[in-house]
């Protein structure tokens, strides 16, 4: 379990507020879900408490400490993979050299991360090469192999087919007994199958924050009311 807080944090882009101001607390264990309408800023806040973007105002931190100052500490995967040109395992193991650890131990982590993606037999493939499903796997993988305190996913089943999407969900669902996640979705069989709190955001503002079977049946915004009818016809 890791602790999020905001303090009454915003954040702005050409002079137009786009988040906040946002003031929470919450002890991420196991997935919580981040819900919305398409603008609603739940890429802006998963940045923002990444520490990818920091706020005009107020205060985002970890246990305490600033997000900015703390990013190393967690793991990040966007919504459109980042590809380096090189194989899959050097994808990997990229992750594990940024943070200093030596070649040798380097090895045998990578080899475990390649099993849970299981992309074990496209090691040595160019990671380009990958199809979609298989490159959230690997962008996964390299987010999870340096055992960071919290996962932060963007819409990490965006655009896949549900062979592609349930692979996913199960290394999500294994990562999850360990490491808090924090993931934003549109899928809401989905998230109501798999999380166990839900943020709402709607036109930047954070509505509700709730157990996931308390926000599904009894949501108390009338914008969330309105997302889970639209949503679920």
């Amino acid at each position: 379990m890791i602790s999020l807080q905001l303090k009454t944090a915003t954040l702005s882009f050409e002079g137009k507020n786009r988040l906040g101001p946002l003031s929470l607390a919450h002890q991420i264990s196991g997935i919580t879900a981040v819900l919305g309408p398409n603008g609603a800023g739940k890429s802006l806040f998963l940045a923002l408490c990444h520490g990818i973007l920091s706020p005009q105002t107020g205060s985002v931190c970890w246990d305490g400490q600033p997000a900015r100052a703390t990013r190393d500490s967690r793991g990040f995967m966007l919504q459109t993979p980042v590809v380096l040109r090189r194989t899959v395992a050097a994808n990997i193991d990229f992750a594990l050299q940024s943070r200093g650890m030596a070649r040798g131990l380097r090895r045998d982590t990578v080899a475990s991360a390649l099993s849970l993606a299981r992309l074990g037999d496209r090691a040595n493939t160019p990671a380009a090469t990958l199809s979609g499903g298989e490159l959230r796997r690997m962008s996964f993988a390299r987010a999870l192999v340096t055992q960071p305190k919290a996962l932060l996913l963007d819409e990490p089943f965006a655009g896949l087919d549900p062979a592609a999407s349930q692979a996913m969900e199960v290394m999500i669902l294994h990562a999850a007994q360990t490491t808090p996640i924090l993931m934003s979705n549109h899928d809401l069989v989905q998230t109501r199958r798999i999380a166990s709190q839900v943020l709402f955001f709607s036109k930047g503002q954070l509505l509700e924050h709730s157990q996931t079977a308390s926000f599904f049946a009894a949501p108390d915004s009338d914008a969330a009311k309105a997302y889970l009818k639209s949503q679920l016809l």
